[in-house]
């Protein structure tokens, strides 16, 4: 009888272990920008942000992604609030041939190329754009925020820019699932 007791004891205190230890969860946003910028066929539509506790992912989806075109996209990272303007931010033409970075910022103004594990993948057929970076790359930080704007030269005498929320607005603060 005392086996059965330590053995529910021990069950029960386990469980009760885990459950006070469960760690936080990564967060997921999906965000819907209306056709604010319908001039262009990358007007940023939908956007997916994923904050892991392993990488950051986004994936932005436009009307008509072209590998002819004469636009451009940056993501924004925030990961400080108490600083003006991004950390960081991947900056990608949306044409193919073209290369992307992803520099450090210095509020809105751009800085040294970051080295660490990034991709920048295009899908014509699925007309989106993925981006996956380590959370090395931004120094791991529990909470960050993105901003996002596209910028479509086709026509030089009018260019189109939109941005994502609006001109250097953020996401709310995601957190990667590392937070305690």
């Amino acid at each position: 009888m005392n086996v059965r007791r330590t053995l529910v004891a021990t069950v029960a205190a386990a469980a009760a272990v885990l459950t006070l230890a469960a760690p936080a969860q990564a967060e997921l946003v999906v965000i819907h920008d209306g056709a604010d910028a319908t001039a262009s066929t990358t007007d940023i539509r939908k956007v997916r942000i994923d904050h892991g506790s392993k990488r950051l992912n986004v994936r932005v989806n436009f009307p008509d992604l072209r590998e002819q075109a004469q636009a451009g996209l940056a993501i924004y990272v925030d990961t400080d609030g108490s600083r003006r303007g991004p950390e960081y931010a991947l900056f990608t033409p949306l044409f193919s041939g073209g290369d992307y970075a992803l520099l450090e910022m210095d509020g809105w103004n751009s800085g040294e190329r970051v080295a660490c594990r990034y991709t920048a993948e295009f899908d014509w057929a699925g007309d989106q754009v993925r981006f996956r970076g380590a959370r090395g790359c931004f120094d791991k930080p529990d909470e960050l925020r993105v901003g996002m704007r596209m910028r479509d030269e086709a026509d030089p005498s009018h260019p189109v820019t939109d941005w994502l929320l609006g001109r250097r607005e953020f996401t709310r603060w995601l957190t990667s699932g590392d937070a305690a």
